[in-house]
């Protein structure tokens, strides 16, 4: 009976398929050195208004004040917030036919999952108005199955944000983090 019981358990831990590690795909770039001024402004609100974004920029603004970074109406630091969700299955290429190059690869869906997933990203930029030029770019991106955005966003904005202030450098950064969750 017991052997039965532990079989059926193992069997629909498996079939659920919905909670398990997850893994956040991030890419950072310290573009230039931040300035000694480190004041910064949100970039103006869309037209429309999204409680997902809404939240990721109160996140966002919350994160660099931690990092030492001070809201100012006047800063030379404009930070835009930008999120997405699609379906995971579709692949985002950019380019030219010779240039081309693929900025999210489609996923496949994992064996006896019972729903569709679904890409949660978060890009933020930060751009010196004084220097014209972007001092930095930090993306981050998740797959779910069950989980929404605005759960995901902590994470995303903590990965998003985790290569600022660091040297900069000619390229880009990538790296993937894993942690336990709903997927």
């Amino acid at each position: 009976m017991m052997r039965s019981l532990s079989w059926i358990l193992a069997g629909a831990m498996t079939v659920s398929g919905c909670a398990g590690p997850i893994e956040t795909r991030v890419q950072t770039h310290q573009v230039v050195a931040a300035p000694n001024q480190k004041q910064f402004t949100l970039s103006p609100k869309d037209a429309v208004e999204n409680s997902d974004l809404a939240l990721a920029r109160e996140l966002v603004a919350k994160s660099l004040s931690e990092k030492g970074y001070a809201p100012s109406p006047n800063a030379s630091i404009l930070v835009h917030v930008a999120i997405s969700e699609r379906p995971a299955d579709i692949a985002v290429d950019a380019g030219e036919k010779d240039a081309k190059q693929t900025i999210a690869p489609a996923k496949r869906q994992k064996r006896f999952q019972s729903c569709e997933d679904q890409e949660h990203r978060l890009t933020i930029i930060l751009y010196d108005q004084a220097r014209e030029t972007i001092l930095y770019k930090g993306n981050a991106a998740e797959y779910h199955c069950n989980g929404t955005i605005a759960q995901s966003l902590p994470f995303l904005v903590a990965s998003a944000l985790s290569g600022l202030d660091r040297k900069p450098a000619d390229k880009p950064s990538s790296s993937t983090h894993t942690r336990q969750g709903i997927e």
